[in-house]
């Protein structure tokens, strides 16, 4: 049984049993209808705010009056149309929620410098000034620049698609291309010993209350006992979600931690991988727990969502890999290492570590979940300067 409420011909608002809905016509003439979920009552005041609201995003006779869509209603469309793909299968979360990251750091640029801004006033130049800043201002490398263009690619080409834009104003834009890895990016013996024993004995004081948590020195020290990528420590859960967290070979990635903290299963580049916990680790497991009392990341920043109708909704929610950048170089100018190093520093000197104490190249790839030996074996031709040293000194 639907109870409609509509004060004009621009849109309907309307409940469909417990679920509100808002059917409007786009440019083409096709009828649309948006889901709102379970909004409970509503009084008639706010009923009409947010029938206004979604008139202002969805309502295509406003465009024909000359009005141009919000930037930001137009990123929570192309998101709610990701988030579909993800439910049928078409597009992995983590995909997603990078897309979310990269297009919330725009956003936030576009808030900052111009404030309110309307799609049809996003062009190449705005994202050249963008690129450079994230150089300049940020200090960020080709690499994640060019992660952060290609990631808002997605979202101007559904505008496009929408007819909210002619011109995609990516398209011939000279993004970033990513760096490739040389010595330079991987420490040397040395400076891999100097970080393993600063973490080292930072994780023994933590465990005897004699040093206070800080995320960012026991995500290293994980990687360095481990060597798995950041990413991977980063969506660590305390056990295995039933629903998503199963399979192997699809695109969806997952790292959780068994019942007994015996175990992390990770799948992660459609490959699944285990690595056994003992001794330090398990402590270490058991200590975060007890000290941060997460729910569902090992290591959550509990951030609140976007006030969505007048309701503001709590998560548990990881970090994201940028956020681990700034206080990681900041954390190897603390040792005394040169931070010119990237957060994935770590898992290069794990594997060389390895390389050198002639460890199986199989094994090693195993373990870190590299999809073939040929990669591990890139790590043999980057550490050459060890065999100079071998032979010369």
């Amino acid at each position: 049984m639907c109870s409609y409420f509509v004060t004009s011909c621009m849109g309907s608002l309307y409940r469909n049993r417990k679920y509100w809905m808002f059917s409007y016509y786009d440019n083409n003439g096709k009828q649309r209808t948006k889901s709102l979920g379970d909004l409970g009552t509503l009084t008639v005041k706010r009923k009409k705010e947010i029938k206004r609201d979604l008139e202002l995003r969805y309502e295509s006779k406003n465009l024909n009056q000359g009005y141009s869509v919000k930037f930001n209603y137009l990123i929570d469309d192309y998101l709610e149309e990701k988030t579909k793909e993800v439910t049928r299968g078409q597009r992995s979360q983590n995909t997603l929620n990078s897309d979310k990251q990269h297009l919330k750091r725009f956003s936030s640029y576009v808030k900052d410098k111009f404030g309110r801004l309307e799609i049809n006033d996003i062009n190449k130049k705005l994202l050249q000034n963008y690129m450079d800043y994230r150089f300049t201002v940020d200090g960020c490398n080709n690499t994640t620049v060019g992660n952060n263009i290609r990631g808002i690619q997605g979202f101007f080409r559904y505008c496009v698609d929408e007819n909210q834009l002619e011109v995609n104003p990516t398209y011939n834009l000279k993004i970033p291309q990513p760096l490739k890895r040389t010595t330079d990016d991987i420490p040397s013996k040395t400076e891999f010993k100097k970080i393993k024993d600063y973490l080292n004995d930072y994780v023994v004081k933590y465990l005897d209350d004699k040093e206070e948590f800080n995320w960012v020195k026991l995500i290293s020290w994980i990687q360095v006992r481990t060597g798995m990528r950041n990413g991977e420590v980063l969506m660590m859960k305390w056990k295995q979600n039933k629903t998503t967290d199963r399979g192997e070979g699809h695109s969806f990635s997952f790292v959780y931690l068994t019942p007994r903290l015996t175990k992390l299963v990770i799948h992660f580049k459609k490959r699944r991988r285990e690595i056994p916990i003992k001794e330090e680790l398990q402590e270490l497991f058991k200590k975060i727990k007890k000290d941060k009392l997460s729910k569902v990341y090992v290591f959550e920043c509990n951030q609140k969502t976007v006030k969505v109708f007048g309701h503001i909704k709590h998560t548990n929610t990881r970090f994201d890999n940028s956020s681990f950048n700034k206080p990681f170089k900041k954390l190897l100018k603390e040792i005394g290492i040169k931070n010119n190093y990237t957060s994935h520093t770590l898992r290069h000197g794990f594997i060389t570590d390895l390389l050198r104490k002639d460890k199986s190249i199989y094994r090693i790839g195993t373990l870190v979940g590299h999809s073939t030996s040929r990669i591990t074996e890139l790590y043999g031709h980057l550490i050459s300067k060890d065999l100079e040293d071998l032979i010369y000194t």
